[in-house]
């Protein structure tokens, strides 16, 4: 099992790099640390932070090496799947993880992020801005670690302004140019109302974003070759007219192409 740790511990370390900095250094507080600070959980397993650049990462990372920190080479793959460019450990095995400005590849630090971040703390040379309540629901719904669900609940009982969410959702589709990982935020909130019954306003927009993806995903499969409308509606089992829909949708995403009646792929991200 791994050790836990609370607001206090967290405070202490984010105090001990501050004053270890010989320079300014802004961090984006988000995940269970960020929950910590805002009495919304009693401890967490990781630090989460986001920077701003590859500069300051790489700052970052030699003052927790100074510290005592060491580099953890081989996460297991929970936090593999995370995808932290650096994730750090002290004796205590407390973990801090840094993103550089994207968190995997389902979350970008936004202006809109940014603007609603609170200055929290702000020791030596280091500011730590706590992340909104609303951007750490959608950070916990696509980082698929074991606790999210759980933390999701939590943040419902704050009274989450939900349009907060659905805009700072349409945004990350607009900075990412894809809709993929939506599904995964469509999968957190499917479990979150298998594990406590709750249901939230996002869910019906997520939900229609997703099963687009998969018709899309279906479409794309099925061009391993050039197919006409006619041949992808039979191949799939859908009407001509279904067929022209999302083909419209993906060719409008550049994933495919249509030359001489024949439906080729470019490309499958969407």
């Amino acid at each position: 099992m791994r050790a836990r740790f609370d607001s206090a511990y967290i405070r202490s370390e984010l105090e001990r790099i501050g004053d270890a900095l010989d320079e300014p250094l802004t961090v984006y507080l988000i995940g269970g640390g960020a929950m910590a600070f805002r009495d919304l959980k009693n401890t967490t397993k990781d630090i989460d932070l986001i920077v701003s650049s590859g500069e300051d990462l790489g700052h970052l990372q030699s003052i927790l090496l100074e510290l005592g920190y060491e580099l953890v080479r081989e996460p297991d793959e929970e936090y593999e799947a995370l995808g932290a460019q650096r994730i750090l450990e002290n004796d205590d095995g407390c973990r801090i993880d840094i993103f550089n400005q994207q968190v995997i590849d389902k979350l970008i630090l936004s202006s809109g992020i940014r603007e609603r971040s609170e200055r929290s703390l702000d020791p030596g040379n280091l500011v730590v801005a706590l992340v909104s309540p609303e951007d750490i629901f959608l950070f916990k719904a696509v980082a698929g670690r074991v606790d999210d669900i759980e933390d999701m609940f939590s943040l419902i009982q704050t009274g989450l302004d939900f349009d907060v969410v659905e805009m700072e959702l349409e945004t990350q589709i607009e900075l990412l140019d894809q809709e993929l990982f939506v599904t995964y935020v469509n999968e957190a909130l499917t479990d979150l109302t298998e594990q406590y019954n709750v249901t939230t306003p996002l869910g019906d927009t997520v939900a229609e974003i997703t099963g687009h993806v998969y018709e899309e995903l279906e479409v794309l499969q099925a061009l391993d070759e050039p197919r006409s409308m006619t041949a992808l509606g039979e191949e799939l089992d859908r009407t001509v007219a279904e067929v022209q829909d999302i083909v419209s949708r993906l060719e409008g995403k550049n994933a495919i192409a249509i030359t001489d009646g024949q439906v080729k792929r470019r490309s499958m991200t969407i």
